[in-house]
């Protein structure tokens, strides 16, 4: 233990002789240790680290299957049944798929907050228990409006100033009057951010709405069912509803996945990739320093001699050399820990995990044992080869050739191979990150098919208590239109319940009225969408024939109805669809006799969901024949967006004082944000190229630095016999670019092989874009020549008689 001890004091004073030896080391490897831990950290906190409820494993998650194909609501009636007949599911909750905007009036300026549905056990099933109060006990909304809601803690802090008399208040939301029964615990989290909790609305829970999905089902398994069996039982009760409703439920069912590993999914890959990306950079970092090392040991051949010769052995000088590495490793790790934090933040910023409701790991147990832990690795990849290297010294030619030692050939096909595998994994790394930019490139070229610049987009939502009557609805959403369109710097102004990309789904049943299908599973399906007049010429959707709604198709007069191409051409593919009839199943809307439209009108396909996404089908309806209570704007203008947004906010209230605008932001910012997944890894992962790029080049620049400096004596005597400086530049860059070539071919081929793990996230190129990996070799060569250039510039300059001198 003393000689330890001693070995540490040494290690410390030797490494603070050489500062710039040390800096350099420690910065390159507490960078790679911090990115590392980060992304280690960030990984077991999203997918190793169990949800925060009790016994969270015994938790799933349901998603309803069309023909084997999984989706990820559940229509409530089915979830009724499920719960109803399951034995296997000691609690079966559901929760709606979304969080919503409402307004909320009473005191001061109405406010926008977020709220969801969820029943009544929700919480139970969870296992969560709440922080004031207890949880609401109705099992919908009553019929009248209102009722009880549960509020999060973050809003029971900032509207209520945390008081502990909250209970028993009363919320306006929507117009509707809510009494507080409880308040969640702080830091609850469960798919959304929502500051109020309310049972579902009434009518949802009708059978009639059976056919329509937008639920979120959510279960405890009774303690020892295994979800083998669980899963079984949900199978049989699938049959049965199928058996019962063939119509709604043929090849439909209900597929049970641990709650934490489904919530996961859509991260897990994404993640992985990273991951492995960042370990790639750390080795390239543990060759760096590696290479260091040995460079290092190279000139302290005199030192390792006398302490031979006074009787060290290899095994001590071993030891004392790899103390050396630990206590390198050990220190760049604590600063690793403190650039983690940071990290952390960063890849958070890059790749959202809302979901799981993770903000900031923070330092955990398990961030600095994953410290430790590539510490001690580091050492291994970087450490123990130098120091046995180092310490094969032998006291007679060591001490009598001073502090120059020649390297064995051992080390130098060592160094040589270690630029080689940094070369390769930095190929990899290029060749990966230009698959993805070439993907996003392709995937923000793509035309949405509307208007987006000079684009504002927001919503508008009418108080339930005030605009009773559709009629009401119908004159307010008219005049604010007017209000709108008569601002300084607008062009035209559309409305429609749902905007592309930002409000999705929505699609019903849909068939030509000569040709029914034998069943509504049968039918083509189409997104139902609201609009006002104005709303194509605004987003610049153009019209293939026919006509678009105008303001003549009143609530009394003949039903019509415009369909999108695709949507023609699926009902009507021989025949143009102008004049024909369609029935829609709108049966939610309990109208009285058979939805029948005219088809008045067809416009172009545009972007409904995703960029990336294949045409959807789509139909639209007048607001004055389907009146809603939520609009979305679509304001053109000639200035600013941003500048308009007070102004509209104020021809709002000039109607009514208690409606806001809620989620104003540009259709650009809209496009942009739908791709950002995308653009997050991809731009992660050409960071961590340029960082592997950046220290490839200087391990090969070192190494040839180093085979210069090793060769003086030689390049000298080449130089005293004629030799020229093409023939001197040609040695040097001749041995560095032939590392080079050896390491693009063998990071070309695992490339190949590798690129299959980003072949699920691209668009429109393939995994073996030739591109792509002829650009990432054309790059690191080119960066690689230039690392090679200066060595080989010192070695033209070498003066023969100094070189000569020197011996």
């Amino acid at each position: 233990m003393d000689s330890i001890v001693l070995d540490i004091r040494y290690a410390i004073r030797s490494l603070a002789k050489k500062p710039g030896f040390t800096l350099v080391a420690l910065t390159t490897l507490a960078l790679g240790i911090g990115a590392t831990t980060a992304m280690f950290s960030v990984l077991e906190t999203a997918l190793a680290r169990s949800l925060p409820f009790p016994e969270a494993d015994r938790l799933v998650l349901g998603r309803p299957t069309f023909n084997g194909r999984v989706g990820p609501w559940v229509s409530f009636p089915d979830y009724l049944d499920y719960r109803d007949r399951s034995g296997t599911m000691e609690s079966l909750a559901t929760i709606a798929g979304g969080a919503f905007l409402v307004t909320i009036t009473g005191e001061g300026e109405p406010e926008q907050s977020r709220l969801t549905y969820s029943t009544s056990n929700l919480f139970a099933t969870l296992g969560v228990a709440p922080h004031l109060g207890r949880f609401s006990v109705l099992e919908e909304i009553p019929e009248s409006g209102g009722g009880e809601v549960v509020i999060s803690y973050t809003y029971w802090q900032q509207r209520f100033g945390g008081a502990r008399d909250v209970l028993g208040r009363s919320l306006t939301v929507d117009g509707d009057p809510f009494t507080i029964v409880g308040v969640l615990p702080a830091g609850f989290h469960f798919f959304y951010d929502a500051d109020l909790w309310v049972p579902p609305w009434t009518g949802n829970s009708e059978p009639i709405n059976r056919r329509y999905h937008n639920w979120i089902v959510v279960g405890r398994m009774a303690p020892g069912v295994t979800l083998h069996a669980a899963r079984a039982d949900i199978d049989l009760i699938s049959a049965q509803l199928a058996s019962a409703y063939p119509e709604s439920n043929r090849d439909k069912g209900l597929h049970l996945d641990g709650l934490h590993s489904a919530m996961v999914e859509s991260y897990r890959h994404p993640l992985l990739l990273l991951s492995g990306a960042i370990v790639l950079v750390l080795f390239i970092a543990c060759a760096n320093v590696a290479n260091l090392l040995l460079a290092r040991g190279s000139t302290r051949g005199s030192e390792l001699a006398i302490r031979t010769a006074l009787g060290a052995t290899r095994s001590q000088l071993t030891r004392q050399l790899l103390v050396e590495c630990l206590v390198l490793a050990l220190a760049a790790g604590c600063l690793g820990v403190v650039i983690a934090v940071w990290i952390q933040k960063f890849i958070l910023g890059f790749v959202s995990m809302d979901r799981l409701g993770i903000a900031e790991p923070g330092i955990s147990t398990t961030m600095l044992g994953i410290a430790l832990v590539l510490s001690l690795f580091t050492v291994l990849l970087f450490g123990l080869f130098p120091s046995y290297a180092a310490s094969r010294v032998n006291p007679a030619e060591d001490l009598k050739s001073g502090s120059r030692r020649i390297s064995s050939r051992s080390g130098i096909r060592f160094r040589s191979a270690l630029v080689v595998l940094q070369v390769a994994l930095s190929v990899i790394l290029l060749a990966g990150s230009g698959l993805l930019l070439r993907s996003y490139a392709k995937l923000r070229g793509v035309d949405p098919g509307f208007r987006v610049e000079n684009l504002l987009t927001a919503t508008v939502a009418l108080p339930a208590d005030s605009y009773l009557e559709d009629e009401h609805r119908i004159q307010f959403f008219h005049r604010l239109q007017k209000r709108i369109g008569a601002l300084p710097g607008v062009e035209s102004v559309g409305l429609i319940d749902r905007l592309p990309i930002l409000q999705t789904a929505g699609n019903v049943a849909i068939w030509d009225t000569e040709n029914p299908p034998e069943t509504l599973r049968d039918a083509w399906s189409a997104d139902r969408r609201i609009v006002l007049p104005g709303i194509f010429s605004t987003m610049e959707i153009p019209l293939l024939e026919g006509r678009t709604l105008e303001a003549g198709d009143a609530a009394g007069s003949h039903r019509v109805i415009v369909l999108n191409r695709s949507t023609a051409e699926a009902i009507f593919p021989d025949r143009s669809a102008l004049g024909r009839r369609v029935e829609v199943d709108l049966a939610f809307l309990e109208w009285n006799e058979p939805a029948i439209f005219e088809v008045v009108g067809v416009v172009e396909d545009y972007t409904l969901t995703s960029l990336g996404g294949s045409p959807r089908r789509a139909m639209f309806f007048p607001l004055s024949q389907q009146p809603t209570r939520t609009m979305r704007l679509a304001v053109a203008t000639s200035v600013d967006p941003a500048t308009l947004v007070q102004p509209i906010q104020e021809s709002i209230w000039e109607l009514d004082r208690n409606i806001v605008l809620s989620n104003p932001q540009t259709m650009a910012d809209v496009v942009s944000d739908s791709v950002a997944a995308t653009r997050s890894i991809a731009t992660i992962l050409v960071l961590f190229a340029v960082a592997a790029l950046a220290l490839a080049a200087l391990g090969l620049h070192g190494v040839l630095a180093f085979f210069v400096s090793r060769r003086v004596h030689e390049i000298g005597i080449r130089v005293a016999l004629g030799a020229g400086q093409a023939q001197v530049l040609r040695l040097v860059l001749t041995r560095g670019l032939m590392l080079v070539a050896v390491g693009l071919f063998l990071g070309t081929v695992v490339s190949i092989g590798a690129s299959r793990l980003v072949d699920g996230m691209l668009f429109q190129i393939t995994a073996t874009d030739p591109v792509c990996f002829a650009g990432a070799a054309f790059l690191l060569a080119a960066i690689a020549t230039t690392a090679c250039l200066l060595p080989a510039w010192r070695a033209v300059r070498v003066n023969p008689l100094d070189a000569l001198r020197v011996e």
